[in-house]
């Protein structure tokens, strides 16, 4: 298996975004990367080459010796102990720099934070690549996220997020003369 197979996976929810900024973690930094949630029923086909493809990347790497599932990208979203994840596999997918965030229309790539559609709880497109780890850190299979675009909205999953239509309701023309100066939504 070449280290250039990349691996689609459409229209799958997303948790954990930390495209542009590499997120701190209990002190520590972390990667760029995201959580990506593919339905146990919808995405079956996409789970079993992504099982597939890890299998594959075992026998090759670590001579057909099998890799406890702790240690593998892919897990059933039951294991991780969150409630959204129940009824999916969720594949954490990391970058050493930044992924590449692909515009809508799928012909460039999005530059800043603030340009970037994609929420925890969205649905992406997201393309993918199984990496062998064998390191003073252990033997795992990892996945890189290499690119991820926006697909559609979804319910967020952590309630912060707001869109550009909720933020703007409720204002007007800002008018310096007026009289109460408590707004209520």
């Amino acid at each position: 298996m070449s280290n250039t197979e990349f691996i689609m996976l459409k229209d799958v929810r997303v948790s954990f975004p930390h495209l542009f900024r590499r997120p701190v973690i209990n002190g520590d930094e972390g990667k760029c990367g995201a959580v990506l949630m593919l339905e146990n029923s919808r995405h079956a086909k996409s789970i079993a080459a992504v099982k597939t493809q890890m299998d594959a990347l075992a026998k090759e790497k670590f001579k057909g010796r099998s890799i406890p599932g702790d240690k593998l990208c892919m897990r059933p979203g039951e294991d991780k102990g969150r409630t959204e994840y129940e009824d999916h596999h969720v594949i954490s997918a990391n970058n050493r720099d930044k992924p590449f965030v692909i515009s809508n229309d799928g012909g460039s790539t999005v530059a800043n934070e603030p340009d970037c559609a994609i929420y925890a709880g969205c649905y992406v497109n997201a393309k993918i690549r199984l990496w062998a780890q064998d390191n003073q850190y252990g033997k795992r299979i990892n996945a890189e996220l290499v690119a991820i675009q926006f697909s559609r909205d979804g319910e967020p999953l952590d309630g912060s997020y707001v869109s550009a239509d909720e933020a703007v309701s409720g204002f007007g023309t800002a008018n310096a003369d007026a009289e109460d100066d408590f707004l209520a939504a």
